[in-house]
């Protein structure tokens, strides 16, 4: 069986190899972002033409602007706002059937990255992992109603009273961290459920669910850690782009493309991270059940 570490170091040797399937995740999802900011850039161009205001607006943003645009474009920007959640929606959709294609990859080991093979994987897996992914919503929002809603609300009842506001940031930290544990303990259980559904063919996504949970109980402390390492070094990839922040207040052309350069290595990382961390994942998984892999 695998450590976790050996898990993640295989992760990163085979991430390379599927490299491929990570600038399809990019410019699949660069289009879809690109669609959904497209009415806006156009509606601006629009109210705004070769003005001086546009010129501004390329440099920084303008609260008294969008005010400005709100009351003379009325419904505008909650058209906006429906196109985004549309393509929102669209993009986890399609995310979620690209999971079959990049962890498909990792059944049948191959010289290099085969286009063909990536698509024809997608589509085998396609409705079950459609269906893991309803699953995975609706546990998704258990979680935000439970923890979230009642149990903020619970907190936010038994604070009206207390005159210390002290133990009441800690009860509300509290609940925080309590959402957070279990939105990734979620998150955690969807993925193994997905290596589980591609690595044993699984015809349910209920079976690979439970096999996921299944899993847990043999050894979730190290299930967690390879989930965890490359996800915690995708927020640090994040935490250091925020850093440098301040930069962005710039009026310079040069600066702002800079900036959108940045914002796309950026992004481009975090999905090489998120196939280092399916690719760990499916190692581990197979590791400790040698009779799937």
């Amino acid at each position: 069986m695998l450590t976790p570490l050996a898990a993640i170091r295989e992760g990163f040797r085979q991430t390379r190899r599927v490299r491929g399937a990570i600038w399809i995740l990019f410019w699949l999802n660069f289009g879809l972002a690109a669609i959904a900011g497209l009415p806006i850039y156009a509606g601006i161009l629009r109210f705004t033409g070769h003005s001086l205001t546009n010129e501004t607006l390329s440099q920084s943003s303008s609260v008294e602007w969008l005010t400005d645009f709100s009351i003379n474009s009325p419904g505008s920007l909650t058209r906006y706002a429906t196109v985004i959640g549309l393509m929102g929606l669209i993009s986890m959709v399609v995310n979620a059937v690209l999971t079959g294609g990049v962890l498909g990859a990792f059944r049948l080991p191959q010289p290099e990255f085969s286009l063909q093979s990536f698509f024809h994987d997608a589509g085998r897996y396609c409705w079950r992992l459609l269906r893991l992914w309803l699953i995975g919503l609706v546990c998704y929002w258990i979680v935000f109603r439970v923890l979230h809603q009642a149990l903020g609300n619970l907190v936010d009842r038994w604070s009206r009273d207390q005159p210390d506001g002290r133990p009441v940031f800690w009860v509300q930290l509290g609940a925080t961290a309590l959402l957070v544990v279990a939105l990734a303990f979620v998150n955690l259980l969807m993925d193994y459920a997905r290596v589980s559904l591609v690595m044993k063919d699984s015809p349910s996504a209920v079976s690979a669910l439970r096999a996921s949970l299944t899993f847990f109980a043999t050894g979730l402390r190290q299930a967690m850690a390879v989930y965890a390492i490359p996800t915690l070094v995708s927020v640090a990839l994040a935490g250091i782009y925020l850093a440098v922040a301040p930069w962005q207040e710039s009026d310079r052309p040069w600066m702002l493309v800079l900036l959108f350069a940045a914002q796309q290595v950026l992004m481009f990382a975090r999905y090489w991270l998120r196939v280092v961390t399916w690719a760990s994942e499916w190692f581990y998984y197979g590791g400790a059940n040698p009779d799937n892999s």
